[in-house]
């Protein structure tokens, strides 16, 4: 029985998770001690047995895991506390709470199928309220103010003008498109500015298709990843129904889904100035790696140092977690895979866990991973999944 110290792997699996943090130097002196590169070749080489089942070939995943621990305990003297951990993908579920008790290792069947869930779809609608699909129309439009836009084979929409001029005193009027993303699709806009907007599912964007005045100016709904073109004389401002972020040309993401009680903007790059939505007087300037969250029920407001890759790593097909209610993964993942989640019995859906997922892994996969922790039944019906305790 493999024994784990669970903050060296989930360390570890967290560099593995972002390949290009391999070669800091804070790693590679991680990796001088001989048990952690003991740790660190077994893992990678599981996880690359795991891709190989991905592109059809049959590896016995639960060979591979056993020889894993073999190998480690024959060279290792670990005296380290014992955690379950499921290695599918290196994907790894830790049970906050339970974390420090004795659990089994348990192998989880890995499931399959050849359809994947992502895919590059909007729904664009005009100003004159026409309704195009961009997963199935190729779309080639002059619009009367000098603004081309088109869709194109790599799955993102953009307005181009000639020459991008800033006109302040303007009386020109701005004429408004919206794009619509639905579920297990997300999808990326060049807006006439050059500023880049990568939507998430369920997510919504209304927008002009020329900027003219003295702002650029939109209005989200849902989730989305902004890459703002700098512009410090035109300022870019998103209005959500509960925040006012603005910015000049910058990194950030913005979440704010309306069925969900706490919304936040989270900064990578640049600054960006929020406030709440009835409190105008107080404003929250972020630095990057700041994010300012909202609960919508209390009104409370935060400021807060965070890991940015956690918010943002949905635009590299991944899904990453830490130590959040199974409620909060769920709701994620309802919106991705268009499914219904429901909880019986007492605090079921406060379960705390950790996870990077493929955003590209079938659901089925996922269940099996959240099974596979012994702790609660899942029960799945077509599109309706309900938790209870075992």
């Amino acid at each position: 029985m493999l024994l784990l110290d669970p903050q060296e792997l989930e360390y570890l699996l967290e560099h593995l998770g972002h390949p290009e943090t391999l070669k800091e130097k804070k790693f590679q002196e991680w990796l001088l001690d001989n048990d952690h590169r003991q740790l660190f070749e077994r893992v990678r080489d599981y996880r690359e047995a795991y891709l190989r089942v991905d592109k059809g070939e049959m590896i016995d995943l639960a060979k591979e895991w056993e020889q894993f621990e073999v190998n480690v305990q024959k060279k290792s003297g670990w005296g380290m506390r014992r955690i379950g951990v499921v290695a599918a993908s290196v994907l790894i579920f830790l049970l906050i709470g339970m974390l420090w008790q004795p659990t089994e290792i348990e192998t989880v069947k890995v499931v399959r199928e050849a359809e994947l869930i992502g895919k590059k779809s909007a729904e664009l609608i005009l100003a004159n309220g026409q309704h195009i699909d961009l997963e199935k129309q190729i779309v080639e439009l002059w619009e009367e103010n000098g603004i081309h836009i088109s869709n194109s084979t790599q799955s993102y929409l953009a307005y181009r003008q000639d020459t991008l001029t800033y006109t302040v005193d303007s009386c020109e009027e701005l004429v408004y498109n919206t794009v619509k993303i639905p579920a297990g699709a997300d999808y990326k806009i060049y807006l006439a500015d050059g500023s880049g907007v990568w939507l998430n599912c369920g997510s919504e964007l209304r927008y002009p298709v020329k900027f003219v005045g003295n702002e650029r100016r939109v209005y989200l709904r849902g989730e989305a990843f902004f890459e703002v073109k700098k512009a410090t004389e035109w300022p870019f401002i998103v209005e959500t129904e509960h925040m006012h972020i603005q910015v000049t040309g910058t990194r950030f993401n913005v979440k704010s889904y309306p069925e969900e009680d706490i919304v936040h903007t989270t900064l990578v790059e640049g600054a960006v100035t929020v406030t709440g939505p009835e409190n105008k007087i107080h404003t929250f300037r972020l630095l990057p790696s700041q994010q300012f969250s909202l609960d919508k029920l209390t009104g409370q407001i935060e400021v807060k140092e965070v890991d940015t890759r956690l918010y943002t790593d949905w635009t590299e097909g991944m899904f990453v977690f830490r130590k959040q209610r199974l409620e909060e993964v769920m709701n994620t993942l309802a919106r991705w895979y268009d499914i219904e989640v429901f909880y019986s019995g007492a605090d079921v859906r406060n379960l705390r866990l950790s996870a990077n997922l493929g955003r590209y892994d079938h659901i089925d996969t996922i269940l099996e991973l959240i099974r596979a922790m012994d702790k609660v039944v899942v029960d799945r019906k077509g599109n309706v999944i309900t938790f209870s305790w075992k």
